[in-house]
């Protein structure tokens, strides 16, 4: 098969426009692809996933993931092309979703072809996500009905592997003060004074470290006050949003707690996240945190992806790290798999509009997975008398 397959797929999925939530396109282009190149089975489910799978007898399975879901274009005339046109100047194919992350999934479906095309015993599975940036439904419901041996996700990671990341707390924090006349504002009580006071506190925070990820981060990122519209009137209440970026062992409870000590009058939470999905056939509430995810340095299927890498790659060292964002690996562990992370592109082009995969990078990637495919499925786990699957999680 050409593996300039994978160009024409990318430019089919990127025209397609598919913001979280409104997929329905881009998951109707992937899964006519999968049938076009061969799949055995094809299925859109229940939430609108993508899924293509490739049976090959006994043996293990072998899951490559990643998400179909774009955050928005925004404004076209900021992008130096068309952000829907696929367009390929100076060797790279632009537009939304070309990095963040059609293109890992077009190498994917064409290099999983390509390795049943070679032989394999086992089965392979390319499944597209939706709703990745907002929330997950698509991860979650996966991962909760079915069953890997290894996931491969395709996140950008300019074709280095990546362990895992750190998780995401989105928090709502209420500050209280007294409405008066700003023109006598010693009536009052500022609320935007408080919140400024609150915002001092939070940065001279102490927070708990992690030895692969780092340290946890509490971030402000929003700030309304109330009443909205009153120029001249002194705020009553501030409401803050705070990103929290959490490492392992860094619980919820904890993090609540520990904002909430700043200041004895703060209301802090956790919003609910209410997803449905498109056809409005399934709906699920859950709080905003996406758990952190790291695998143990020292499981073997790190070194194991790390040699089949090199050898495909004439013997170059592969990068070993951990993603800076977050990603679906926490629900998608719930598969029972290790996850390694390897993807084509540079993740700081990612939700920007200089979005752009350079052409040598996705068929350099398309060798990439048909290597990793082709040296799991032998019909055993490579290191399945090693060691279980060993890795940090704090999904909720």
């Amino acid at each position: 098969m050409d593996t300039h397959a994978a160009i024409d797929l990318l430019r089919t999925l990127v025209r397609a426009p598919s913001p979280s939530g409104r997929e329905g396109p881009a998951v109707a282009a992937f899964a006519a692809a999968l049938r076009d190149l061969g799949y055995d089975e094809v299925v859109v489910d229940g939430v609108g996933n993508a899924i293509g799978t490739l049976r090959r007898g006994e043996g293990p399975t072998l899951v490559f993931n990643g998400h179909l879901d774009t955050v928005p274009t925004g404004d076209a005339a900021a992008w130096p092309v068309d952000p829907l046109g696929a367009e390929v100047v100076d060797g790279r194919l632009w537009g939304r979703g070309s990095v963040d992350m059609k293109g890992a999934l077009a190498a994917m479906a064409v290099a999983g072809r390509q390795a049943a095309d070679a032989g394999f015993a086992g089965t392979l599975v390319v499944a597209g996500m939706v709703q990745e940036e907002v929330g997950g439904l698509g991860a979650r419901w996966y991962g909760e009905r079915n069953r890997a041996d290894l996931i491969v996700l395709g996140e950008p990671s300019d074709r280095g592997l990546k362990l895992g990341h750190r998780g995401r707390i989105e928090m709502s924090v209420e500050l209280p003060g007294r409405i008066a006349h700003a023109a006598k504002s010693e009536l009052g009580a500022n609320a935007l004074a408080r919140a400024a006071r609150f915002v001092l506190a939070l940065e001279a925070m102490a927070l708990p470290e992690h030895p692969r990820l780092g340290r946890s981060t509490a971030t402000p990122t929003q700030l309304r006050t109330f009443p909205e519209e009153g120029p001249n009137v002194v705020p009553g209440l501030a409401q803050l949003t705070v990103d929290y970026r959490q490492v392992p062992g860094d619980a919820p409870e904890s993090v609540v707690a520990r904002l909430a000590a700043l200041d004895p009058e703060a209301v802090v939470r956790v919003p609910e996240e209410v997803a449905r999905s498109e056809d409005g056939a399934v709906e699920r509430r859950f709080p905003r945190i996406n758990g952190a995810y790291v695998l143990d340095p020292a499981h073997p299927s790190i070194a194991w992806a790390a040699e089949v890498l090199a050898g495909v790659r004439g013997g170059a060292s592969i990068d070993v790290g951990t993603w800076w964002f977050a990603t679906d690996a926490p629900y998608l562990a719930a598969m029972g798999a290790p996850i390694l992370g390897l993807g084509p592109g540079d993740p700081e082009l990612a939700h920007t509009t200089r979005e752009a995969l350079p052409v040598d990078d996705l068929v350099a990637a398309v060798d990439d997975y048909r290597a990793l495919a082709t040296a799991f499925l032998r019909g055993r786990v490579p290191w399945e008398d090693a060691m279980n699957p060993s890795f940090e999680r704090s999904a909720r």
